[in-house]
């Protein structure tokens, strides 16, 4: 075998061990499944996005809208109490309606 034969065998090597990372790389970026998002980060994300305060129908209305997910009505008034409760993320500013607590520092 000559030296340019033994530099093509060389080069053909180098080039399909590449591909094998690649591959696998492709594999592992395929095989992740999409992260969920938890029915309060839609909350959170739908009180971001409209800026203002929010009646739970209207939130579980705008929810099925831009993400296509049905809330349960009970579930999520009782997810947003805790929260509430917690003194994280959420206010009430009349029944059933609640805001960000960002807005009330704004």
């Amino acid at each position: 075998m000559d030296q340019f034969e033994r530099y093509l065998q060389y080069q053909k090597e180098v080039a399909q061990a590449k591909l094998k990372v690649v591959e696998r790389f492709q594999q592992h970026r395929q095989s992740k499944p999409p992260k969920r998002t938890s029915n309060i980060d839609i909350v959170q994300n739908v009180l971001k996005n409209t800026g203002y305060p929010m009646h739970v129908s209207d939130i579980i209305r705008m929810a099925q809208e831009q993400y296509q997910v049905k809330l349960n009505r009970d579930s999520i008034v009782s997810a947003i109490l805790k929260k509430i409760n917690d003194g994280q993320i959420f206010i009430r500013t009349a029944p059933n309606t609640f805001a960000l607590k960002t807005y009330n520092n704004e």
